[in-house]
């Protein structure tokens, strides 16, 4: 980890000492982002698994892994991650054509939304990008062919691009607070 204000000396190895860091995922790593108090960050993969890490050692216990864009035992990449700029909630965009909200405090999804196209599965287009606008009243978010199912499920006459846009409520995007676990 690297504090950009010093770019050329490290601030901080998140691995063993003389050693890499490793993954907290056991697949590629496809989408990431950094948590707008830049204490830790997102890392998105091909396993439809989100990991939250913190950067300092004392928030570690706070580190986990969660399962996301799955659907029965069909499980879909996640393609993108982006933070709301003053709730802290994040949204994930999924090979499955979905986007959801979610909360990394409580851990929990505030919001899963229905597929951008289509009504069954094979209709549906990855949505392969997403950003909320500078104040997190909008979300932008694009749709189109992402080769996750490789070269040959391609079709130039049904993988079309779209740019759509959301406006996000307060109920999608809010935080719910820690909740105490067992």
């Amino acid at each position: 980890v690297y504090n950009l204000t010093n770019p050329q000396t490290p601030y901080k190895h998140l691995g063993p000492a003389g050693q890499e860091a490793q993954s907290p995922l056991k697949h590629q790593i496809r989408c990431a982002a950094v948590f707008p108090d830049r204490t830790g960050f997102l890392v998105g993969s091909i396993e439809g698994r989100v990991a939250v890490q913190h950067v300092e050692a004392h928030n570690s216990s706070k580190n986990f892994t969660f399962k996301c864009h799955r659907h029965g035992s069909d499980i879909y990449a996640v393609n993108s991650l982006s933070f709301h700029p003053t709730h802290g909630t994040f949204l994930t965009a999924g090979a499955d054509g979905t986007y959801n909200f979610w909360d990394k405090d409580s851990k929990q999804r505030l919001r899963a939304m229905n597929p951008a196209a289509g009504q069954n599965q094979a209709g549906v287009l990855p949505v392969t990008e997403c950003r909320f606008n500078y104040d997190g009243t909008v979300v932008a978010y694009s749709t189109c062919y992402d080769w996750s199912r490789g070269h040959a499920e391609h079709n130039p006459q049904t993988a079309k691009t779209h740019i759509l846009l959301h406006e996000s409520l307060d109920t999608e995007v809010k935080g719910r607070g820690r909740q105490n676990r067992r």
